[in-house]
């Protein structure tokens, strides 16, 4: 494998969701989260490169919505790669992360930097 990029913490996670990829609803559960991504049980219905929805439901009225794309597929598990997300959505996903946390502060700071470069997609020239 190679070297660990990640400019967000992941942090070991338990949260029932649902991921909405062309109109069908399906179940998941979390292993991990972080303020970029999720991770969650493998599912057959799930491919590596299309686009969705992990729609979090706190509670009756506190429904937390993140667009992404799956970025990983396999027996692992199925990775999402957020890329868009709401200000309540950030919001309450920054929550979920900081109490999910061993050292909360640190999301915080975390934060305080842009998690990609401007103009720069992520990959080596």
């Amino acid at each position: 494998m190679g070297e660990d990029k990640r400019r967000r913490s992941r942090v070991s996670a338990h949260f029932d969701a649902y991921v909405y990829i062309d109109g069908e609803k399906i179940p998941v559960s979390t292993q991990n989260i972080s303020m970029k991504g999720a991770l969650f049980c493998p599912e057959s219905r799930l491919a590596e490169g299309r686009e969705c929805t992990l729609v979090f439901s706190l509670a009756k009225d506190i429904t937390v919505r993140l667009k992404g794309q799956i970025v990983r597929a396999n027996e692992e598990g199925v990775a999402i790669d957020f890329e868009s997300m709401d200000e309540n959505a950030f919001f309450h996903l920054r929550n979920m992360v900081r109490y999910s946390a061993d050292d909360a502060d640190q999301i915080d700071r975390e934060l305080q930097v842009p998690a990609f470069e401007p103009g720069h997609d992520g990959e080596d020239s």
